[in-house]
């Protein structure tokens, strides 16, 4: 049974994928740590003032893009759809590049080929996920 993923936007709980679900943490620990890095430099902005200039203990963000986040939740669903259309060898080399942060020099190392060789085949596969998302 696969794990499911879920955020609540606006209290609103919507399912994600686990890559939303683990980018969407790491950006709110990131968040939390600059917040900290700010405290120990004892900055302060314009925007943590109400307009008398005292602070506002809790300012709520209320500006959150739910249609960007569905917007953003479609495209990903397409690239799926249209990494699930490339061949293994194709699909191996688009994770390794790009969801395993792997080098394309170390790729082409582990596939026997050349460097110049990988970039051309990885140019060549992103073209053919580009007109499967086109075909959409």
């Amino acid at each position: 049974m696969q794990k499911e993923y879920y955020l609540y936007v606006n209290g609103q709980k919507v399912k994600v994928s686990e890559q939303i679900y683990k980018v969407y943490w790491r950006e709110k620990e990131h968040e939390k740590y600059l917040e900290q890095v700010d405290k120990k430099n004892h900055l302060l902005f314009f925007s943590s003032l109400d307009h008398d200039g005292h602070f506002v203990d809790n300012i709520i963000d209320e500006s959150v893009d739910v249609e960007k986040i569905v917007e953003t939740q479609m495209m990903i669903e397409a690239l799926r759809n249209a990494i699930s259309k490339l061949n293994a060898e194709e699909r191996d080399i688009i994770e390794r590049l790009y969801f395993n942060d792997e080098t394309v020099r170390s790729v082409a190392k582990l596939k026997s080929i050349t460097h110049p060789a990988l970039i051309k085949r990885r140019n060549k596969i992103l073209e053919k996920l580009k007109k499967f998302i086109e075909e959409l």
